[in-house]
């Protein structure tokens, strides 16, 4: 993905967070913006993505002989 996606509300330089989908259409939002309007965005989203979230890899531990 080369396309840079910004908050819909905001038109931020900061990346986009949260891709919001719903049955018309897409939103992406800032954190800042999501947790300003996440009680409405509850109730009509069928979807929410974090986007760009880095999973944690589990570490490996030895077990003791």
């Amino acid at each position: 993905m080369t396309e840079w996606i910004g908050c819909d509300k905001c038109n931020s330089v900061v990346p986009a967070m949260y891709l919001v989908k719903m049955v018309n259409g897409e939103l992406s939002f800032c954190g800042h913006h999501f947790n300003k309007f996440k009680p409405d965005l509850d109730k009509i989203a069928y979807e929410v993505i974090e986007l760009n979230k880095k999973e944690e890899t589990p570490q490996l531990v030895e077990m003791a002989e």
